[in-house]
């Protein structure tokens, strides 16, 4: 008796899989949504260095006080000699006073002709600015024979300082000759020479 209802029953049929198992399973497994991807940083800005080259010209230097700034107006330019030391000399105005800028072949041509010692300052019958660098030399200011150099006012002494602040970062280390002080970058010291070997005591006989 007991076999035969055995016999005649039915199998149980198991539940089917619901669609939210089957989704969540499928998470499980990485079938998710992808993950979204890093976002790039900004590129940095390159600032150009201004620094000219040695040598140089007076064009290029008359450039570079452009993009500082400066309000100067160009007068006149002419050129040296041929096989003379200066290559050429423009004259300008800057700010009511005359500025020219003269560019010779090399920076040891204008050592021989620059004889005075940095920072000291100008006498008589010489412009009341003179700022030299590399091969070029850039005078500012009326100057006449026997006649002591000019104070620069208020407003010209200000325009000495960015006047003097665009040449160092064109033409550092430069060498200056003021009535007025100004400070300039210094000139990069020389290495300090290694320390010597002490010598040795001669054992005496």
């Amino acid at each position: 008796m007991a076999n035969t209802a055995l016999r005649g029953s039915r199998p149980r049929v198991v539940a089917p899989i619901t669609l939210a198992f089957a989704v969540l399973l499928a998470a499980a497994c990485g079938g998710g949504p992808p993950s979204p991807s890093p976002t790039p940083g900004p590129t940095p800005l390159v600032t150009p260095n201004p620094h000219l080259a040695d040598p140089t010209t007076a064009q290029d230097v008359f450039h570079g006080l452009g993009r500082a700034g400066l309000k100067i107006t160009t007068n006149t330019a002419s050129a040296g000699a041929a096989g003379a030391a200066v290559v050429t000399r423009i004259n300008a105005t800057y700010l009511g006073w005359p500025l020219d800028v003269t560019q010779f072949r090399t920076s040891a041509d204008l050592a021989k002709a620059v004889k005075w010692d940095t920072g000291a300052a100008p006498g008589k019958g010489e412009p009341p600015v003179t700022l030299a660098g590399y091969n070029i030399l850039v005078r500012w200011g009326p100057w006449q024979t026997g006649a002591r150099p000019a104070k620069p006012d208020d407003r010209q002494a200000a325009a000495l300082t960015a006047l003097v602040a665009a040449l160092d970062r064109l033409l550092s280390p430069m060498r200056t000759r003021t009535v007025v002080p100004v400070q300039v970058a210094s000139a990069p010291a020389s290495p300090a020479p290694g320390p010597s070997a002490a010598p040795k005591a001669t054992p005496a006989p």
